[in-house]
């Protein structure tokens, strides 16, 4: 947590900021307050005379409540529940009335941050939608998921503001702070709900016809144990389909797998995970089990299909690939591998897979380590493998995968994701080698105490006095070109490459160092100031393959990832992506131009309040326009905890849509999804 002289640093901040806002009368622009509680990242909204609290908590700190702006500028608050009502106090300021909204909450330990920004009104009816069907996890009694679901079918209408930009220079010292309520966002999903007939606003597209699948961490304590990182979340499975005509539906259900089983059934952590280890009060107990060989079930972040397209799997960090059903999605269990792979042991830190466009062959790497008997120790190598469009196409089938190629390396690092061109794998090797002392360390003390504290940064160690190696791999024959070195950054995710004459071109969303990873209890609990959401800077690296030249060129300050193209461009030169920004400390939606370099975000969203993640390119059928599409999104109503699909249009980053999944229904932070054509 932030020290108590940090916290009273910000909390004078806000305060100054609040009596300097406080003067001013008449002006035509709304006034958004955020109060941050105790320096401790909540996040308060303050709109037309109304407050919405997710997951407001008191301040921990005396000190903080003195330096809140207490009753001089705005008043009291008058708590129900999650949300908070404005009422006059001795200055008599805070009025429904007026296009500004002055906060005083000198009792929370808190100060106002105040922001001005251009808004716009909309009314906005919320209801639940028709047709929904739900079912409890375990230990869960019906009759309260009948009151609960009864209470969540009220028709509410709201009337709120839409703040559509952000400008840090009206927040103190410059700053605007990160509004992202992570304490609501991380919490557990609690049911399993079928809807039909969602509740459409706008027009979506006549050719959109098909089914966005997603998949996500969604359960993060079993009893009284909690998982040590997000990643060890139970996997769920999201499913929305495009009906044709206007008409939606939506789904979600967990993915049926051992770990998950073992969880629930002991009541506990019962098994290992990759950052959590299981509950066994004897030590004796937790020596034993050090020798079982881990299970590897649980695929909650990569959606994909393979052979040729007809089947679907999910996978993870330190997953199996796990393949379900789309039609019921039914969880089949791992995929029936036979092959020379499976005698070398488990696969480890997948890449995210990615699929040819054109032929439907899957490509991915990981990390194997192999046993070396020559020198009484494990050997890590790189393996680099595909599953090929002729597999068997039968849900279950056993299938063989091509082993590509095996790069040796004492320095292996995760790789998130590659990058294919017509001819090349391109696999990028940063200097994050995994920290075998860390994981002994952290086994160490697990077997000792029963408590186990790694999370994914403890695995791995930042040595930048390596370069970052860039390897250009033949997709037909595993030959490599020589590495090119390029000075050390950090990375997740690639955003397209392509070959022109003897240069192979890659943009790459880079890191200076590793993002600070947290903890999910710390992230739970709003401490995340170092945190960056949007992402970090563009780079585009120039590859000679005839003369071995590297050339760099940056896109500095603009802060995105989760980059998506359009598949029509994959593997070839592209023009625009798309994907998430860092906007201040609000996510938005945006389109990124790679040539003037204009970035042109999704111009509907409310930034007070909405929080879209993980976007998924849709193209237009028979439209050869790079820009021609939608881009799909879950967006998060943070003052509600509600869901929505959004629909924007790629061509001019309009709305088009937004698809409400049913009232209440809670979707945890997800990991990334796929969009399934014509499948239904």
């Amino acid at each position: 947590m932030p020290s108590e002289r940090g916290a009273q640093s910000v909390c004078r901040r806000l305060a100054m900021a609040g009596r300097r806002m406080s003067g001013r009368r008449g002006t035509s622009k709304a006034v958004l307050g955020l109060v941050v509680g105790g320096a401790a990242g909540r996040v308060l909204y303050v709109r037309q005379g109304e407050a919405f609290a997710p997951s407001l908590r008191p301040a921990g700190s005396q000190q903080a409540a003195e330096l809140g702006l207490d009753a001089a500028v705005a008043g009291s608050l008058s708590l129900r529940g999650t949300s908070a009502t404005v009422t006059a106090g001795s200055h008599g300021n805070a009025r429904p009335q007026t296009s500004a909204a002055f906060l005083g909450c000198g009792a929370l330990g808190a100060g106002a941050v105040l922001a001005k920004v251009a808004t716009r009104r909309r009314r906005r009816v919320t209801m639940a939608a028709t047709g929904v069907t739900s079912s409890a996890v375990a230990g869960q009694g019906e009759d309260g998921v009948r009151a609960k679901r009864a209470s969540k079918r009220k028709a509410v209408a709201t009337e709120t503001q839409l703040v559509t930009d952000v400008n840090p220079l009206d927040g103190p010292d410059g700053t605007y702070q990160v509004g992202i309520d992570f304490g609501g966002w991380l919490q557990s999903a609690d049911e399993e709900v079928e809807a039909k007939d969602l509740r459409v606003e706008g027009e979506l597209p006549a050719w959109l016809r098909g089914s966005l699948v997603h998949a996500g961490p969604a359960k993060f304590e079993f009893g009284d144990d909690e998982f040590v990182d997000w990643v060890d979340g139970q996997a769920m499975l999201y499913r929305v389909r495009f009906l044709g005509e206007g008409k939606c539906e939506y789904r979600n259900q967990w993915l049926d797998t051992s770990n998950h089983r073992a969880h629930r059934t002991a009541g506990r952590i019962a098994v290992r995970e990759t950052c959590s280890r299981p509950t066994l009060p004897n030590p004796l107990d937790r020596f034993m089990y050090m020798f079982e060989p881990p299970n590897n079930e649980n695929g909650n972040l990569h959606i994909s299909k393979f052979a040729g397209g007809k089947r679907c799997c999910s996978m993870s960090v330190g997953s199996s690939l796990l393949e379900f059903t789309l039609t019921d999605m039914k969880t089949l269990g791992k995929v029936n591998f036979n092959d020379e792979l499976c005698e070398g042991g488990p696969l480890i830190f997948h890449a995210e897979p990615h699929v040819d466009p054109v032929t439907g062959e899957w490509f991915t790497c990981a990390i194997q380590l192999v046993v070396d008997l020559d020198n009484f120790g494990l050997k890590p190598e790189y393996v680099v493998y595909s599953i090929e469009p002729t597999a068997p196409q039968e849900p279950g089938a056993e299938l063989a995968r091509r082993l590509i190629t095996r790069i040796e390396t004492e320095h292996p690092s995760p790789v998130h994701t590659i990058a294919l061109t017509q001819k090349y794998i391109v696999m990028i090797q940063i200097p994050y080698p995994l920290n075998w002392d860390g994981m002994l360390n952290a086994e160490k003390k697990w077997l000792l105490t029963g408590e186990y504290e790694g999370n994914l940064n403890d695995y791995n160690t930042w040595e930048p006095h390596r370069p970052t190696l860039i390897r250009l791999i033949d997709r037909v024959t595993g030959e490599q070109v020589a590495p090119f070195e390029a000075d050390p950054f950090f990375f997740f995710h690639v955003i397209n490459a392509f070959e022109e004459e003897d240069v192979v071109t890659l943009d790459v969303v880079c890191y200076n160092e590793p993002p600070v990873g947290f903890p999910l209890r710390q992230a739970k609990s709003g401490d995340v100031e170092d945190w960056r959401g949007g992402g970090g800077e563009v780079r585009r690296f120039k590859m000679n393959v005839a003369t071995g030249e590297l050339t760099c060129t940056g896109w500095p300050d603009n802060c995105f990832d989760e980059p998506k193209v359009n598949p029509k461009v994959d593997g070839v030169r592209h023009r625009y992506s798309f994907g998430v920004i860092d906007d201040n400390g609000m996510l938005r939606l945006t389109k990124q131009d790679h040539e003037t370099h204009e970035v042109v975000k999704w111009s509907d969203q409310d930034v007070s309040r909405e929080l879209p993640w993980q976007p998924v390119f849709v193209p237009e059928p028979y439209n050869e326009r790079e820009d021609a599409g939608v881009l799909l999104s879950f967006v998060r109503d943070q003052p509600t905890g509600n869901t929505f699909c959004v629909v924007v249009n790629t061509e001019t980053m309009k709305e088009c849509a937004r698809i409400h999944f049913p009232e209440g229904h809670h979707i945890p932070l997800h990991g990334h999804g796929t969009w399934m054509q014509g499948d239904l």
